[in-house]
């Protein structure tokens, strides 16, 4: 993963002076993003990067299926992949020393983490994902009408396995 941020950051301070520049017109800019953006997609994605959040409608589905393990649950970026790469275009880096190291830290802390959500929550995220409009994850999931709720992993294996008395009680705010 180190080799990959290293490419990101050389990436992004190759490309910063041009990025920041009037000759960069709008849609460079998008592009430069969606590049870098599309690049810390590709880094790899552990179960260890979810935040421990599941949104409350797709613990629902999980907890109202008679086969859980077929409830589909899509990784939903806590941070959006194009935001990030902004943020890597406008940071200073003049007082980084490692670059690439400065790149993975932030991947594992913030850009690579997730939260499990149904598709369709998925899509309504989206509108309220983009560069221009994003606030903070809390703002982008309220605006899309998606209450996350913290579960452990070994809870939520449980409640995949169908254990959906577990679900019931977790949607009730009565487990820890």
């Amino acid at each position: 993963m180190l080799e990959r941020a290293d490419v990101v950051a050389r990436t992004v301070l190759s490309q910063q002076a041009f990025y920041q520049s009037g000759l960069c017109s709008a849609n460079q800019r998008q592009l430069l993003e969606t590049m870098i953006g599309a690049a810390i997609w590709y880094f790899p994605q552990s179960d260890e990067l979810w935040t421990g959040f599941i949104s409350a409608e797709a613990l629902r589905a999980l907890a109202d299926s008679p086969s859980p393990k077929a409830v589909k649950l899509t990784k939903d970026h806590h941070y959006p992949r194009k935001v990030a790469a902004a943020e890597l275009f406008a940071l200073d880096w003049s007082g980084i020393n490692e670059p690439a190291q400065e790149v993975l830290n932030r991947y594992l802390v913030s850009y690579g983490q997730f939260n499990y959500v149904l598709p369709e929550e998925n899509k309504r995220l989206v509108k309220y994902q983009k560069t221009h409009l994003f606030v903070s994850p809390a703002h982008a999931y309220e605006q899309a009408g998606i209450q996350l709720l913290q579960l452990s992993r070994p809870l939520l294996k449980a409640i995949q396995a169908g254990e959906s008395e577990l679900a019931e009680l977790a949607l009730a705010d009565q487990i820890e």
